[in-house]
């Protein structure tokens, strides 16, 4: 006897017609976090000499060719998440919350037991209803201590298993001095992993080794499924003891929380580093890819891939430079200060870039990922000289030179640099 045919609801059909939108050739749709606090673009294209065309690359596989159920599945993930993107393309900009933001009792969902564990409140995001701030009273408490912050802060992309180019730009702006010890991060996904190891101290090309192992034992033994037990093991080996000791306050990691429609949740607040690496893990959680289940839970809630809701996080500095691991032109993200855009003529392509991104590459392709994350960087840095772009904030002149980085270039700020110091 056949199976009876089942109607798919309408918004799966109209999810299946956005994957076209992942494609080189993509729908462009407004970036999912816009905001004015973030630095503009400053990027000086490099065109190489032989004129070849990223020839170190391996051709693509041919679009007819069988995709795994790693990718199939990231697929279908990923174009969901860009068609909640394009949802949202009228919405305002997310921004973090004034000085004293109304917070309100939290009736959705059921608090933890237990002295300071529970989540009673969250703060609202006063423009975008759909990100919130999750407030439980011990963090209410740590957020009374004021720490030196240092802008512009960083937020990383959600990237899969393109980790190493974020690898690569951290690197690079860790020896330039654009991130220091008090620099906020903010990341979903890898780029929650990235700011984790950032903040750890570790160096970067340690924590490439790691990705190498991760990514053998994916090729090896499989990526879907698996994936998630595999990453836990690697960041339990991987990060130090007091790793949550170092990004509470600092770093910020973008989950989805489910309840009636997904929303936005940020946490940078962390009891230790189980805590820290379970956040991570909930921040990467594509459903069914990390492991055989659609949703995991976060201290008491429903939650999956942070990506979904919150791609590119603010960070808490009064501006943000944005990293993404995608050519950004091609997704149709706008403001993104470091990307392969920034070094156009060599890259991937972006079907070779979202299949690595899902199934683990091999390690000389690992190894140019980081190349390439470092190069962009540099691209970047060219334009936003570390003495022009990194100010200690809570002095008179670092406020007047971050609100002018909102709206003007480096030169801009350096006649105004001398304008406040003549007066």
């Amino acid at each position: 006897m056949l199976p009876k045919r089942v109607a798919y609801p309408r918004c799966l059909m109209a999810f299946l017609c956005s994957l076209p939108s992942l494609l080189p050739n993509p729908l462009r749709f407004s970036s999912p976090n816009p905001s004015l606090r973030f630095l503009p673009i400053h990027a000086k294209f490099r065109i190489r000499a032989d004129g070849e065309r990223g020839r170190n690359w391996p051709r693509p596989p041919p679009e007819t060719e069988k995709k795994s159920l790693a990718v199939a599945t990231g697929e279908f993930f990923l174009g969901l998440a860009s068609l909640l993107l394009r949802s949202r393309s009228s919405a305002a900009p997310v921004s973090a919350p004034p000085g004293g933001p109304e917070v309100f009792q939290d009736r959705e969902e059921p608090s933890f037991s237990g002295k300071g564990e529970s989540i009673v409140s969250l703060v609202e995001d006063p423009v975008d209803q759909e990100v919130i701030w999750e407030q439980r009273l011990k963090d209410l408490e740590a957020k009374k201590e004021k720490k030196k912050v240092t802008s512009p802060g960083f937020s990383f992309s959600a990237a899969g298993l393109l980790f190493p180019y974020h690898l690569g730009v951290a690197q690079f702006l860790l020896e330039k001095g654009y991130i220091r010890e008090t620099t906020p991060l903010a990341g979903s996904s890898a780029g929650a992993i990235v700011c984790a190891v950032i903040a750890s101290g570790n160096s970067m090309l340690d924590a490439l080794h790691a990705t190498k192992l991760l990514a053998e034992d994916c090729r090896l033994k499989g990526t879907a499924f698996r994936l998630g037990a595999v990453l836990r093991d690697v960041l339990s080996n991987f990060l130090p003891d007091d790793v949550h000791v170092k990004s509470s306050g600092r770093v910020r990691v973008a989950i989805t929380q489910l309840f009636r429609r997904p929303k936005g949740l940020l946490v940078d607040q962390f009891d230790s580093k189980e805590d820290l690496i379970n956040a991570v893990f909930t921040s990467s959680f594509i459903p069914g890819y990390l492991a055989p289940r659609p949703a995991t839970i976060f201290r008491n809630r429903l939650c999956i891939d942070g990506g979904l809701t919150l791609f590119m996080p603010p960070t808490s500095a009064s501006e943000t430079v944005r990293v993404c691991a995608f050519p950004a032109n091609g997704l149709g993200l706008n403001g993104i200060g470091i990307s392969p855009d920034c070094n156009p003529e060599n890259r991937a392509t972006p079907r070779q870039l979202f299949n690595w991104a899902l199934e683990p590459a091999e390690d000389r392709i690992l190894d140019k990922l980081y190349e390439l994350g470092y190069l962009d960087a540099a691209v970047w840095a060219e334009q936003n000289p570390v003495e022009l772009v990194v100010k200690d904030e809570g002095s008179t002149k670092g406020s007047l030179i971050a609100k002018d980085l909102g709206s003007t270039n480096s030169s801009q700020i350096m006649e105004d640099e001398g304008n406040a110091n003549s007066t």
